[in-house]
C-alpha cells in the first residue's frame, strides 16, 4: 500500500492569488476615511469634500510621502498640522486615537502612491 498524503501537486502560484492587506493597512484605511478623507480625499490628493467648500488652505498631498516622511506625517496626526509649523485645519487626533491606531493611519498613506 502507497499514501501519498493530503498535499496536491500543483504549486500554489502567487501570481494568482488575490493580493491581502495586513489588518494595518485595512483599519488605516477605515480610520483615514472616517477622520482624513474629507479634507484629503479619497487618494489622499488633498482634494476632499471639504477643501473645496470650505477651506482656504490646501490640504496636504499625501500621496506624495515617502517612507523616510512617516515619523513626520504620524507627529502630524497626533499633535495636528499646527504642530508642524502648518494651519491649524488638520486637528490633534491623539485625545480620540491610539498611538497603534495612528499608525495604521502612517501604513494606509503609504500605499496611496
Amino acid at each position: 500500500m502507497i499514501f501519498t498524503g493530503c498535499s496536491s501537486s500543483k504549486i500554489d502560484d502567487p501570481a494568482t492569488e488575490k493580493p491581502t492587506y495586513r489588518f494595518s493597512i485595512k483599519e488605516g484605511k477605515r480610520l483615514f476615511h472616517h477622520l482624513c478623507f474629507p479634507c484629503h480625499g479619497e487618494g489622499g490628493k488633498g482634494d476632499g469634500i471639504h477643501w473645496a467648500s470650505a477651506i482656504d488652505i490646501t490640504p496636504a498631498d499625501l500621496s506624495k510621502f515617502t517612507p523616510a516622511e512617516s515619523s513626520r506625517i504620524f507627529q502630524t496626526i497626533k499633535y495636528g498640522s499646527e504642530a508642524q509649523g502648518k494651519s491649524n485645519l488638520c486637528p490633534p487626533w491623539q485625545n480620540n486615537i491610539s498611538d497603534e491606531e495612528i499608525g495604521y493611519i502612517v501604513a494606509y498613506i503609504g500605499t496611496l502612491k
